[in-house]
């Protein structure tokens, strides 16, 4: 066996010499931005150029690789070297070329052309695209972080003005359809996610639609095709339909942003276009490693992207495995049309083959999602050309052609209700049974999936030859992945509950059950769909909202609280507001606004409610009432030590939540706490801690709502101050339900 993969090796290298050399360049391109070995690579590239200058006589392929090789790393090493910059404080200067949607917290990623490159900066402000910018930065791993506002230093030209204007028209024109799919069309067409609301892009998320939601491969490669078969029906050979797709690519690039997220998919659709539109006589696997290479050497923190790990891996299974599939399907189904095996083949395959690399981010599979795909890829093709068709006569009309304008908004419309299409698919696929199974977490998930997709991959091949040990081969596969799924699942709580500590990652949800589907919400973790999921399990839908403060990790997720319930009131610290944030919530999901401070009970339902922290400031103090106009608090987040402390009791179970306060807060309030049944780490169990606040909860079992962070959390110091009683962590047993006689279950075993 091994003799013949060697010389199976050998045939294929000499015969495709070229593909070879560039496959192997990918590979060590990619090895070596993953290692970032840093500016001392520089020494070694001369050596490898040395080296492949000697082996040409002797080894041509070798020495050609090795001088390639070298000159792509010295360009990858230089880049990433500038990009990184020094650890300590500089003055970084470019033009905004892109950006990211702001987060919860306001911050946004800007993509800057400097003179050394592309450079990724975070800042707390997004200035317009096409600003030259200057601020003083500091290294923040691959990137580097502004912590004031870019000072603009030049306008946009006429030219970045035109193209802002044009998406801005788009998104216009796009909303005045109203309904959804008019804030997804701004999206799919120039990457503009900002319409887009929180629960549709988990509805995308949750079925594999998320290559819909901004613009992917599959969005670049239909106006790149596009514009280069028109090229050929106007009768032009095949450089020149190559030319002018490459060159509607880069155009097209232009309005949606450099992000290096639109770079990667730009690349992988001009290496379709290559392929498909000069029509053979060139190699598949050239042309993507050819991709790969420009990519990694010119924008190396893609080496990290999972998004550009999707984009090879399914721009492969489209090259490569897809035409084979369904022509042999054509062939051997001929009673089937063809568009129908090519609607199922396209999305199954593409899906399968992304399983190993999704679950390895997040370990979830579902059941509709192939469906989904197949039943919404129809609507991608018109709603992606009527939006290109509005940015068109949009761009037109801008540069002074009248009568354009009406065009550019039938087009949009009509395009809205294509991406609507796509938005109720989402929808409905979403709140199916199955849409979201647990998976296991990486690397054994990872790992499983990767051998089931092998197992899958030999049934498949088998079947395609007219093997009938194909058929129990599939079987097998897909009663193994049957099997993990149900050996993984999550354990709901039990219909007695009385506590539910969320498994929300590094952050903070906690539900109490106030009976007759009324819950009371403390928090709500960063991402909405763990939030969700959390108050799905308990069958809560009707919420008292509190927020301890307003930390992403406690109160970004609040959407999630709001899907498809009802918010009646929604509680605050008075201390811990940071500008209009509660105001926002508050108007969103329609809640009533109220504040509360340490001395105050509230009784809601049968949940009486002792505040313990914080104390108002002096011009805020009052009984507890609708929320004052709150004075402007610094830029950041709310400070940890002014959290709301709750001391609930309900149903004879009394538990604290004492959010993200830290020693000093805790010895205060330890000098007249009264003993608990649960405590809930404050701080996600961090060290800032006092032992006297742990020893005066005196209670009989711990929680620590933690998930993967790099602060330490929970601390060794803080687990111990609990003292002998079980200490449970979200991250290691899922949710933790509690029920009235302090028993607990937990949605997973503990690890």
């Amino acid at each position: 066996m091994s003799a013949r993969c060697a010389s199976w090796l050998r045939t294929t290298t000499t015969l495709w010499p070229a593909t070879t050399r560039l496959l192997i360049c990918a590979v060590g391109l990619w090895a070596a931005a993953l290692a970032a070995p840093g500016p001392w690579a520089l020494l070694v590239t001369p050596v490898l150029a040395v080296t492949g200058f000697a082996c040409l006589r002797g080894h041509h392929h070798l020495g050609v690789g090795l001088i390639m090789f070298a000159c792509l790393l010295t360009v990858q090493t230089t880049v990433l070297t500038a990009a990184r910059g020094p650890e300590g404080p500089e003055t970084t200067s470019g033009t905004v070329v892109g950006h990211g949607r702001p987060g919860d917290s306001g911050w946004t990623r800007l993509t800057l052309v400097s003179a050394t490159g592309f450079v990724e900066v975070l800042t707390p402000s997004t200035p317009a695209d096409g600003s030259a910018v200057t601020m003083t930065t500091e290294s923040l791993g691959d990137i580097r972080i502004s912590r004031a506002e870019p000072r603009a230093t030049r306008v946009p030209g006429p030219l970045w003005q035109w193209r802002n204007e044009l998406r801005l028209g788009l998104r216009e024109d796009a909303l005045t359809s109203g309904h959804r799919g008019g804030r997804l069309l701004p999206g799919l067409v120039v990457g503009d996610t900002e319409p887009q609301d929180a629960r549709m892009l988990d509805d995308m998320r949750t079925v594999s639609l998320t290559h819909v939601s901004a613009v992917s491969g599959t969005n670049v490669t239909i106006v790149t095709l596009g514009a280069g078969l028109l090229a050929g029906a106007c009768r032009a050979g095949p450089r020149t339909r190559v030319g002018v797709g490459v060159l509607t690519c880069v155009s097209y690039l232009f309005i949606v942003g450099f992000e290096p997220s639109a770079i990667r998919a730009a690349a992988m659709a001009i290496a379709v276009a290559v392929v498909f539109l000069r029509g053979g006589g060139i190699s598949s696997l050239a042309v993507i490693s050819a991709c790969v290479c420009v990519l990694l050497a010119l924008v190396p923190v893609l080496a990290t992207s999972v998004g550009f790990v999707l984009s090879v891996v399914s721009t492969a299974a489209i090259m490569f495995v897809i035409p084979v599939v369904v022509r042999t399907l054509t062939v051997r189904l001929s009673m089937v049309p063809a568009v129908l095996i090519s609607a199922l083949a396209v999305p199954l395959i593409a899906q399968i083959a992304c399983t190993p690399v999704l679950v390895a981010i997040d370990p979830r599979i579902g059941v509709w999602s192939v469906l989904a795909n197949a039943v919404a890829s129809p609507a991608v093709l018109p709603a992606t050309v009527l939006g290109f068709a509005s940015l068109a006569c949009g761009g037109i009309g801008l540069l002074g052609l009248p009568g354009l304008s009406w065009a550019a908004q039938a087009c949009a419309w009509l395009g809205s209700l294509f991406a609507w299409w796509i938005v109720a698919v989402a929808r409905v696929g979403a709140s199916l049974p199955g849409a979201s199974l647990d998976w296991p977490a990486p690397p054994w998930g990872t790992v499983i999936a990767l051998a089931l997709l092998l197992v899958l991959i030999l049934g498949v091949w088998l079947l395609l030859r007219w093997k009938r040990w194909g058929i129990p081969v599939v079987v097998v596969c897909v009663a193994l992945a049957a099997l993990v799924v149900v050996a993984h699942r999550s354990r709901p709580p039990a219909a007695d509950w009385a506590v539910v500590v969320c498994d929300v990652g590094q952050g903070s949800a906690t539900v109490l059950n106030l009976g007759q589907g009324h819950g009371l919400v403390i928090d709500t973790g960063e991402e909405p769909k763990p939030m969700d999921e959390c108050l799905d399990s308990t069958g809560i839908e009707e919420i008292d909202l509190f927020i301890s403060h307003f930390d992403a990790d406690h109160s970004a997720g609040w959407e999630g609280a709001t899907w498809s319930r009802d918010v009646a009131r929604l509680w605050v610290s008075p201390n811990a507001v940071p500008g209009r944030e509660p105001e926002r919530i508050a108007e969103r999901s329609g809640a009533e606004l109220l504040t509360t401070e340490r001395g105050q009970q509230v009784q809601i339902g049968s949940a009486a409610i002792e505040v313990l922290w914080p104390i108002a400031a002096p011009e805020e103090t009052g009984a507890a009432g609708p929320a004052r106009t709150q004075r402007p608090r610094q830029e950041s987040a709310a400070r940890n030590r002014d959290s709301l402390v709750l001391r609930v009791e309900l149903a004879g179970l009394s538990i604290l939540l004492p959010g993200d306060i830290g020693e000093d807060e805790q010895h205060i309030v330890a000098q007249s706490l009264q003993p608990v049944d649960v405590l809930l780490a404050p701080h996600h169990g961090s060290s800032d801690l006092s032992e006297d606040f742990y020893s005066a909860a005196g209670a009989r079992l711990g929680a620590v709502s933690v998930g993967e962070n790099r602060y330490g959390h929970p601390s060794s110091r803080s687990l111990r101050a609990f003292g002998p009683v079980p200490v449970l962590r979200t991250d290691r047993c899922g949710s933790i339900a509690v029920y009235p006689d302090a028993r607990y279950s937990t949605a997973r075993p503990c690890r």
